[in-house]
């Protein structure tokens, strides 16, 4: 999905571009405080290879990708992805990166799943947000809790380790 656009209050959510995609992006993908949880970074990525990746998720329908930009600098601080998001039974799996280690801890996954999660439900009818989780990722678990999921399971995606769980939160 393209040209899309969510205000917050601290941020502007937008659908990202290939001007987007840059060193410092990269990385978050590659570089030394990359998360060890986020699937994408498992192997080292080359800005071709993000650029292609970004590009995919942009033609793809059943795929919201956006970036987090600061709104009074229009600085991109990360990223949240909703894929696959199935229209029919009404979810859509989420994923987010925060990437710039000085907006870790500061709200900003809250703020941002909040918004786009708001935005799906009300322009295209979800009714519920899935996201896989490590269990050992204390601090996301912390924030998705706060945004009001719960551990649960769903057939819409499996566990595939004893540290991976999901986690449901149901629009309402």
């Amino acid at each position: 999905m393209k040209d899309i656009l969510i205000e917050t209050e601290r941020f502007l959510l937008k659908s990202l571009t290939q001007e987007d995609v840059n060193k410092r992006y990269l990385d978050w993908v590659n570089g030394p405080n990359k998360s060890k949880y986020i699937y994408y970074s498992d192997q080292e990525r080359s800005l071709d290879d993000l650029s292609a990746y970004v590009e995919d998720r942009l033609l793809d329908e059943s795929v919201l990708f956006l970036g987090i930009f600061i709104r009074e600098s229009g600085i991109h601080i990360g990223n949240i992805k909703y894929e696959p998001i199935d229209f029919q039974k009404g979810y859509a799996v989420m994923g987010i990166l925060i990437g710039e280690e000085t907006w870790k801890g500061k709200g900003v996954a809250s703020e941002a799943i909040k918004e786009s999660a708001i935005w799906l439900k009300r322009t295209r009818g979800i009714q519920q947000i899935i996201l896989g989780v490590d269990v050992r990722n204390i601090d996301a678990i912390k924030a998705y809790q706060k945004c009001g999921f719960h551990l649960a399971e769903t057939p819409h995606i499996e566990n595939d380790t004893e540290n991976h769980k999901t986690m449901v939160w149901n629009l309402s």
